[in-house]
């Protein structure tokens, strides 16, 4: 079951397929999800990346922000949707179009979830830049009122393993984490541990 959603942002952080690969190494089969957010990629470039990203983790589930069309290009198992973006039915509806399975993530930033994903990425919950004031864990309470299909993946600011353990103890599914990820020393020890911690 994962329980780490590493989310990409190759503008600021590189060698993320080549740490992609160490990481996919070193965790549990199943553990981790990747997340493809590259808002200065869009159509070709896009596409080739997602694709690099799944070469190097063969097996490990792919979300592509925002591109319903380059996750089903990519064979991706999701399309992650911004909290102004295209609604999830709409999205289903694409999918079901082409006869292809496609699962669809949400991103909001307030805890009056219900939004018929298969995934709520609800954040920030830590102060993070740019992001506005932090929810704090107690917002995560909100997977009481989800379904049990629905995934709960608390992100913003989650770059210690003591924050990873306080937003699952306050009742998320998953973690998000980008910083922790892409910025340590040796990847391959830093996210089995948030694995670690992230799990119940």
């Amino acid at each position: 079951m994962t329980r780490v959603v590493l989310i990409t942002d190759s503008s600021r952080f590189g060698d993320i397929p080549e740490r992609v690969a160490a990481i996919a190494a070193a965790v549990p089969p199943g553990s981790i999800a990747i997340q493809v957010r590259e808002k200065h990629l869009d159509g070709g470039p896009l596409l080739a990346f997602v694709r690099a990203i799944a070469a190097a983790a063969p097996g490990v589930p792919i979300w592509v922000n925002d591109r319903v069309d380059i996750a089903l290009a990519a064979n991706a198992a999701g399309v992650h949707l911004p909290e102004r973006g295209m609604p999830v039915a709409d999205a289903r509806a694409v999918a079901a179009q082409l006869a292809r399975p496609l699962l669809v993530g949400v991103s909001r930033h307030a805890p009056d979830v219900d939004s018929g994903a298969d995934l709520v990425q609800l954040g920030p919950i830590y102060d993070t830049p740019g992001k506005g004031p932090p929810l704090g864990p107690a917002a995560l309470g909100v997977r009481a009122r989800l379904p049990a299909t629905t995934r709960l993946v608390a992100v913003g600011g989650i770059d210690t393993l003591d924050r990873a353990r306080e937003a699952i103890a306050a009742g998320a599914d998953a973690i998000a984490i980008i910083r922790a990820a892409w910025t340590c020393k040796d990847p391959a020890v830093t996210v089995p541990a948030f694995v670690a911690a992230a799990a119940r």
